[in-house]
């Protein structure tokens, strides 16, 4: 599948200059690595991009740097999931018009940008294939970021042919860039932590035999509250004062869906997930719900501590892992690790 620059419609430039990211990464106090160095040059052009890489190397940081400097207030950034989820709804609502679905979710934007683009189901792949031409040819800039090589994508054999012209419409239409450093920067042995952390960085990983540890307030039976946020019932045994603490089981042992956190991440910045067990204890769709957990709590920067019964490390150890399982360790290797 051969692609051809649409004409340009009518839109502002989205490039911006390489002397934003340099001078971006001197406030935050680290030197870029070549492979970032790589990133910002096809970032500060005028083409779409394709950043990919293992977990940790500064994907998302280049992105959102990208994203606050770029010359235009026409721009959306999203995750690829909720992206995925609205279109298909957005396309329900239009009655199968796929033009008008696009137009309803990303209007005149003169960029948008797509955090953690995967593709694992091959029903997924074929909706892919549908839409992100007619994405292209509206002339929009678009940015993902993945920790997949356009070829890894859909990996399945039975299914990855299948993929193909879509993988070749992808290294013919962005520049397909590798954010691959040695250094993950997450886990703390690159960009040094600061005790200032703030957002999701400030939250912490507590294993305790303590209902309440590390100062934090156990629940009353009294404080315990039904939420709604997205139509389901999600029982809570705490929201108030802007803290919300809820039990692993009721997030991710029950039917509830990464529309649920995200709402709930607008009301509250500080959440505490108590009684999480170790993985392997659970079934795939509990793990497959703590994973879009963490990957929401983290886009949203929200100030977590969750309380395990196990360390980190030892959370996935089973066999059975989800495929984007690099990704949700990485972003947990972000947290402070407190055993008491």
């Amino acid at each position: 599948m051969r692609w051809t620059r649409p004409p340009r419609r009518s839109r502002r430039s989205a490039s911006v200059s390489v002397s934003v990211f340099a001078d971006a990464a001197e406030r935050a106090g680290f030197p870029l690595d070549d492979a970032q160095v790589g990133a910002v040059d096809a970032l500060a052009s005028d083409s779409n991009v394709y950043l990919w890489g293992p977990p940790g190397r500064g994907k998302s940081w280049l992105l959102a740097t990208y994203f606050d400097a770029a010359p235009t207030h026409r721009k959306l950034r999203v995750h690829f999931h909720e992206f995925f989820r609205d279109l298909h709804l957005a396309i329900r609502r239009h009655g199968n018009d796929l033009p008008a679905a696009l137009d309803d979710l990303v209007g005149d934007a003169d960029v948008v940008c797509f955090d953690e683009f995967h593709v694992h189901d091959p029903a997924d792949g074929i909706f892919i294939a549908r839409w992100l031409p007619v994405l292209l040819d509206r002339g929009v800039r678009v940015i993902v970021t993945s920790n997949y090589a356009p070829h890894a994508l859909l990996p399945n054999p039975l299914f990855h042919d299948d993929f193909l012209p879509t993988i070749d419409l992808i290294a013919d239409a962005f520049a397909v860039t590798a954010v691959d450093g040695p250094v993950d920067y997450r886990s703390g042995r690159g960009h040094t932590k600061s005790s200032d952390e703030a957002g999701f960085a400030a939250g912490r990983w507590v294993v305790s035999a303590s209902a309440a540890p590390h100062a934090l307030r156990t629940p009353a039976a009294e404080e315990e509250r039904t939420l709604t946020p997205a139509g389901r019932p999600i029982r809570a045994r705490r929201a108030a004062g802007g803290e919300l603490w809820i039990d692993f089981a009721a997030l991710c042992e029950e039917a509830t869906a990464p529309s649920d956190y995200r709402v709930l991440a607008q009301d509250f910045p500080h959440w505490v997930i108590a009684g999480i067990p170790p993985l392997n204890t659970v079934g795939r769709e509990p793990m497959q719900r703590f994973a879009n957990l963490v990957d929401v709590l983290h886009d949203r920067d929200i100030v977590t501590d969750f309380l395990a019964s196990v360390p980190l490390d030892m959370l996935y150890d089973d066999a059975r892992l989800l495929a984007d399982t690099d990704r949700i360790r990485s972003r947990l290797g972000l947290l402070r690790r407190v055993v008491l």
